[in-house]
């Protein structure tokens, strides 16, 4: 699909909305042929619990917008590869960025991934004639874990291939056989990974620390097409018509890309054909709304199970923290009992050299005593002998004094 040139935008056919999806109806209109069959008064009722898709139903019955064919039923229809496979080509074509043809479209059957309680919408797994594998996935809410998700997906279609090429070679196979596989994931409500980086086109890069350039064999891109339909009001590429024409169903975002590219317009016309009966078309809405309400059971599910498990995380990382906080307030309890014992080791060692101190003392202090005791009975030994010395020397001098008076005897 090529865009026109300035040339054929100059001499193109100027649609409208009614030109593409037939005539106009009032919503009267609309709802008498609603309540003619009380089935499907009934389910449209129920769809007024999702007040948009009950809008959303309204305005295509009344030819004011396309659908929104994100819903798995009408999805499945327009992408349906072996009845459109030229459409799956252009899709596959815009998304890779080169004119691809399809060899054949596979089957899951073989691989050895399946998910319970899918999120997808639809999963289109196609062989293109240079023997690429491609898988263009439609999920309605984003996957979580979606780079382990996408890894698992794309090595299963790796070891599809090779188990193919091996197969087919036999004892002529060499690793030169395989070619790229190609996993596209594009999401209505894109996941938190992508939500938030404000670009919609996600594609992984490979490279070597070294520099050296070798052939990617597994490229990975995600789509957010919710970013898409918020930021993006200009369709400057073949990318850009197709995501307009899975995301945008409002009557100027119709005829915005009608005029961009016309090729549109049969499958817009396929849509329209929708309108010419109501009853399976409300079947279909009532179907996409049980769908709708499993998806958000299972997607709220998840949500619980991730909280429930971030707060068992939580909680044993508080746990692990206060088993720490303890582990550190034994330890500081031991090194300040070790701090005390060392103390009180150091109190007894003084207190026992104070003891033999007092103790030498006390031996000091009774040599002391027992010198000064001695020194005492010493001078009073020379005290009494003195005493002794002086009454003999008085003796002598009175014997002297009677010599002298009385003479010799």
């Amino acid at each position: 699909m090529s865009k026109q040139s300035e040339s054929e935008t100059v001499n193109k056919t100027v649609y409208t909305m009614e030109d593409i999806f037939g005539p106009v109806k009032t919503k009267e209109e609309v709802m008498r042929l609603i309540e003619a069959d009380p089935g499907s008064k009934k389910k449209y009722e129920e769809l007024g619990k999702k007040e948009e898709m009950q809008k959303e139903l309204d305005g295509f019955l009344m030819g004011e917008r396309s659908l929104n064919i994100l819903y798995d039923n009408f999805f499945r229809k327009i992408f349906n590869p072996e009845e459109h496979r030229d459409r799956v080509e252009r899709l596959i074509s815009a998304l890779i960025g080169q004119k691809v043809k399809i060899k054949q479209v596979l089957s899951r059957e073989g691989s050895q991934i399946s998910d319970k309680g899918s999120l997808v919408i639809m999963d289109i797994i196609v062989e293109l004639e240079d023997g690429s594998f491609v898988d263009v996935e439609m999920q309605k809410t984003g996957y979580r874990f979606p780079a382990q998700r996408s890894s698992c997906y794309a090595s299963d279609m790796m070891m599809r291939q090779y188990n193919r090429r091996k197969s087919e070679k036999k004892d002529e196979f060499t690793y030169k056989s395989i070619t790229p596989v190609y996993m596209f994931v594009l999401m209505e409500n894109s996941s938190k990974e992508f939500s938030s980086s404000g670009d919609h086109f996600h594609k992984r890069q490979v490279s070597y620390s070294s520099g050296v350039e070798l052939p990617e064999m597994v490229h990975i891109a995600y789509i957010s097409l919710d970013t898409f339909r918020e930021g993006v009001h200009n369709i400057k590429d073949e990318l850009d018509a197709w995501l307009t024409f899975l995301i945008k169903g409002d009557a100027e975002s119709v005829m915005k890309l009608i005029e961009a590219y016309p090729e549109f317009i049969d499958i817009y016309k396929e849509i329209a054909g929708f309108r010419r009966d109501p009853k399976e078309l409300i079947g279909m809405f009532s179907e996409a709304l049980l769908e709708l309400d499993r998806n958000t059971e299972r997607y709220m599910i998840d949500e619980l199970k991730e909280d429930v498990e971030k707060a068992e995380a939580e909680r044993d990382a508080a746990i692990a923290d206060r088993d720490t906080a303890i582990a550190d307030r034994d330890t500081a309890i031991a090194d300040r009992d070790t701090a005390i014992a060392d103390r009180d080791t150091a109190i007894a060692d003084r207190d026992t050299a104070i003891a033999d101190r007092d103790t030498a003392i006390a031996d000091r202090d009774t040599a002391i005593a027992d010198r000064d005791t001695a020194i005492a009975d010493r001078d009073t030994a020379i005290s009494s002998l003195n005493v002794e010395r002086q009454r003999g020397n008085e003796l002598e001098e009175k014997l002297g004094r009677y010599r002298d008076k009385f003479g010799e005897i």
